[in-house]
């Protein structure tokens, strides 16, 4: 009888996985189908030299990288909008950007900001800088395209509407790089996270934008003060002299110590600002992964490091001072890819493990606040953020 039940028992368990077997030949894989670009005979090239990692904020997801733009045609074209598709479905553009979003965003090299920068002529190139919006995070697309709607200019007063289908891009994973703060002062901070995004550099033979994920830093006293009395004396702001310390364990590797500082507000730098002098005095943490952190514009001869020492996270390194391309008091912080030289390496995203959003502000009404020597600090609101980018202009709180 017991081999009768052995026997029974085997056949079952041959029979579920003959009907697993049966189940997986039967099923079909899903693909996703994708779209094929239309072609285009316009001489119109475009091409995204670096893709960083999606960064997190106000629950929504970010991609920031440029789109370089090159016209090869005889004429000049106009940009009108650019379109941001799903490779997989071409019916609804993710997003939009506009002839004002363009206005704002695109970078030509050596023109003046009284030209048309939209206006791209003959053998020309334009940069634009892109900030992709996902709202939906559990949905985002494996693969986007580009769609540039242009004029191509026959003449003063005639032109023909063209559009493109063009640089299919990879959408890259999240950043897993979280940090701690660059300073230790309790308190409100205004940060800026786009007053950079321009900021071209050359290093070995390429464009790079190592500041593509910069913040700078000034205190706000509780008064919604920046500086006491004189705002023309550095010493009267009240981040100047604040202690900055490291995001993360590292090991310095570059240091500079010895730019004297400029005039806060003032119209004129206090020393000619190039390659070598436009972060100030400065400390450059290798904090691993071919990572490093730059804090620019330090006050002269107050680095509390020198160039090998290991660094703790938290370790004071040296003091917020106005040195270098800056015009007030105030801390210069960035992560860029390893490099041989400062400000000679990709910009990289990170988030901040956690602050306290309290406002946000356009660029124009920052710089209104920087002259009134005042921030209203009358309807903020709250908001606990975890894990986060602070991006755009706006007012944080550390507890």
């Amino acid at each position: 009888m017991k081999y009768l039940f052995l026997l029974i028992f085997l056949l079952l368990i041959t029979g579920c996985e003959n009907i697993k077997e049966s189940k997986n030949i039967n099923e079909k894989p899903i693909k996703e189908v994708l779209v094929k670009l239309k072609e285009s005979n316009f001489p119109l090239e475009t091409n995204v030299s670096f893709l960083s990692n999606l960064i997190n904020a106000n629950n929504k997801n970010y991609l920031a990288y440029e789109l370089n733009i090159f016209n090869n045609f005889k004429t000049s074209i106009t940009l009108k909008k650019v379109e941001i598709f799903d490779l997989s479905s071409t019916e609804v553009p993710i997003t939009t950007f506009d002839s004002i979003y363009l206005n704002k965003n695109i970078e030509r090299p050596k023109l003046r900001d009284d030209n048309d920068l939209k206006i791209i002529s003959a053998n020309q190139f334009g940069v634009l800088n892109l900030n992709l919006e996902f709202k939906d995070v559990k949905n985002i697309p494996r693969k986007i395209f580009h769609k540039l709607h242009f004029n191509i200019n026959k003449s003063d007063e005639e032109s023909i509407a063209y559009s493109i289908e063009t640089t299919i891009l990879d959408i890259p994973n999240k950043t897993k790089l979280t940090l701690g703060l660059p300073f230790n002062k309790k308190g409100k901070w205004l940060y800026e996270a786009e007053g950079h995004k321009n900021s071209r550099f050359f290093s070995n033979g390429k464009v790079i934008y190592p500041q593509r994920f910069a913040l700078d830093w000034i205190f706000v006293n509780d008064d919604g003060k920046f500086a006491k009395n004189n705002i023309k004396q550095n010493k009267n702001w009240y981040s100047y002299g604040l202690e900055i310390v490291s995001v993360a364990d590292g090991v310095v590797v570059d240091i500079q110590d010895n730019i004297i500082e400029n005039e806060p507000l003032s119209e004129e730098m206090a020393v000619r600002i190039t390659s070598k002098t436009i972060s100030g005095n400065y400390v450059i943490i290798d904090i691993g992964n071919d990572l490093y952190a730059l804090y620019g514009h330090l006050i002269p001869n107050s680095l509390k490091v020198n160039i090998g020492d290991k660094i703790k996270k938290g370790q004071i390194i040296g003091l917020l001072g106005n040195s270098g391309n800056s015009d007030l008091p105030h801390l210069h912080f960035h992560i860029e890819s390893k490099s041989n030289v400062p400000m000679g390496g990709e910009g990289i995203p990170y988030h901040l493990k956690e602050f306290i959003q309290l406002k946000n502000y356009s660029q124009e009404e920052v710089s209104g606040l920087f002259h009134s020597n005042h921030v209203p600090l009358d309807s903020l609101s709250l908001i606990k953020k975890n894990n986060e980018f602070p991006i755009g202009f706006g007012l944080i709180e550390i507890k």
